[in-house]
């Protein structure tokens, strides 16, 4: 090769931001189109994020790792997320609606009162995620503190949870089972708890099992919405 013949690039030494803008391959191979070695590439990806960051922390898992233990290259990684933390996102992504999909699933629960709704929803909430404590290692304690993008990220998730469960409280009002509120803020303390009491249960050195915590959860959630009949009527505009 002359010094003037350009070196076709490996992974080493493709630059991740022009990588990212090449159009994918649309050709088969093996029977498999390029959107589905792609989805299969990127479901690797995320499986073995979920593993690793799980297990050694975000902060302590390289790219080069997770791309060895993925079997994928650096370059299909940076086409498919861009970075480390594009993976964590969408990771984190992944698992928000997983979980939502379990809440949602428990509050249109048919066979149940209205009032017995939400503990069995919160009760869903808490067993989806501790039940694999990796999704709830990741999604509880590895995207606190990464970037301002990541707390937004995990902010509006909060919210969004809380959202469903001043729907629900909203319910329980136009029948008369509470007062009529404003349950906004209310509902981001009960997410919020919720998820400081699933941090404390992670990092507990003998935490209880999950199904003492889910019912201490439950209990707690009960005496919460029969102890709100006392509050009074108060609309607030937030």
């Amino acid at each position: 090769m002359s010094k003037q013949q350009k070196r076709m690039p490996t992974d080493s030494t493709i630059d991740p931001k022009t990588t990212a803008q090449r159009p994918a391959a649309t050709r088969a191979y093996r029977g498999a189109s390029a959107s589905a070695r792609e989805a299969e590439r990127r479901q690797r990806l995320l499986d073995t994020a979920l593993t690793l960051f799980a297990n050694q922390g975000y902060a302590r898992t390289p790219i080069e790792q997770l791309c060895a233990e993925a079997k994928v290259t650096a370059r299909h990684f940076y086409q498919l997320f861009g970075s480390r933390e594009g993976l964590l996102k969408s990771l984190y992504g992944q698992l928000m609606a997983d979980l939502k999909a379990a809440l949602l699933s428990a509050l249109s629960a048919t066979q149940a009162e209205l009032n017995e709704q939400l503990p069995l929803a919160v009760r869903a909430l808490v067993e989806h995620y501790l039940n694999d404590t990796r999704r709830a290692r990741v999604g509880v304690l590895e995207v606190v503190g990464v970037s301002a993008d990541m707390e937004r990220l995990r902010r509006a998730a909060i919210h969004d949870m809380a959202n469903l469960i001043a729907l629900y409280m909203a319910q329980l009002a136009a029948q008369g089972d509470l007062p009529a509120r404003n349950y906004h803020l209310t509902s981001i303390a009960i997410v919020g708890g919720i998820n400081e009491l699933m941090a404390d249960w992670l990092t507990a050195s003998e935490p209880p099992s999950v199904a003492v915590l889910t019912l201490e959860i439950s209990d707690f959630l009960t005496a919460l919405v029969h102890g709100s009949h006392h509050l009074p009527q108060r609309e607030i505009a937030l």
